[in-house]
């Protein structure tokens, strides 16, 4: 892409950046390589390619997902970039010849994320949407409800050198929130850590994610994660990992639900 094509584009840029940010005329980039904001490992709502298998049960929690860059410009000791995530999830259980299909969820979200030194941050907006499926409706014996959530979304990153990892802070504030209208925050932390090689492009890690909801009176979901991942290059990841997770249910039909569950899960994210 030549100079003058991204001119307008470079003005509007130094005009809404702040003062004594540099930006050079061959800084933006459409579709870069990789994201620059980190996925929150034991978050059970990261974009990613994933099937876990609850222990304790017959169930089985699979997701196909993703998380791309669509435009990214950089500075002097600075790179902002602009993306798109987008997730389904869905809930089997698994019976002797048989699979069937209870929840079927999906979520979007449209970043802005700014990398400086030794921090993150990152502004977006989502949506997330949450549906029992005509065989969760016969089996559970359930009316399925309006469960939909439009949010903004504030969070920040940083390395932790001491912990050979990182940790993460988020608030999401649910404008259009159903059932509950009135109950717009989420509250999130966590981060992992160890990160400890074990062989080439193999480490070890240990991962935690708390989120605080206003909608079950500031209850908690709780998950604990010890994995392996294999990272042959940058931006590329495969993970095995066992989670306990405990506390509110993550997602919309089964909102109001507490139980603690282990997971085994694969996955794979981009």
């Amino acid at each position: 892409m030549g100079r003058h094509s991204i001119a307008p584009v470079i003005l509007v840029l130094e005009l809404i950046l702040p003062a004594g940010v540099a930006l050079a005329q061959d800084s933006l980039t459409f579709l870069p390589a990789q994201s620059i904001y980190p996925r929150y490992r034991a978050d059970a709502l990261a974009p990613q390619v994933s099937l876990g298998k609850i222990t304790e049960t017959r169930e089985w929690i699979g997701e196909i997902g993703t998380a791309f860059p669509v435009a990214e410009a950089t500075g002097d000791g600075w790179t902002a970039q602009v993306g798109a995530e987008a997730s389904t999830f869905t809930r089997l259980i698994k019976t002797p010849g048989h699979i069937t299909v209870s929840t079927i969820d999906y979520r979007i979200d449209i970043p802005l994320d700014l990398r400086v030194p030794f921090l993150l941050a990152r502004l977006g907006y989502g949506h997330i949407s949450n549906h029992y499926v005509d065989d969760g409706i016969e089996l559970l014996h359930q009316h399925s409800i309006s469960a939909v959530k439009d949010f903004l979304e504030a969070g920040l990153v940083r390395d932790i050198g001491l912990l050979h990892g990182k940790t993460y802070a988020q608030a999401s504030y649910c404008y259009h929130n159903e059932p509950l209208r009135d109950r717009h925050w989420i509250l999130q932390w966590g981060g992992d850590f160890g990160n400890y090689a074990i062989g080439p492009s193999w480490i070890l890690y240990g991962a935690v994610d708390l989120k605080l909801k206003q909608e079950v009176n500031w209850g908690t979901t709780q998950s604990y994660q010890a994995g392996v991942m294999y990272a042959p290059r940058e931006g590329v990841a495969m993970r095995i990992a066992y989670t306990v997770r405990t506390g509110f249910e993550e997602r919309g039909q089964l909102f109001d639900r507490t139980a603690t569950t282990s997971v085994l899960s694969w996955s794979i994210e981009r």
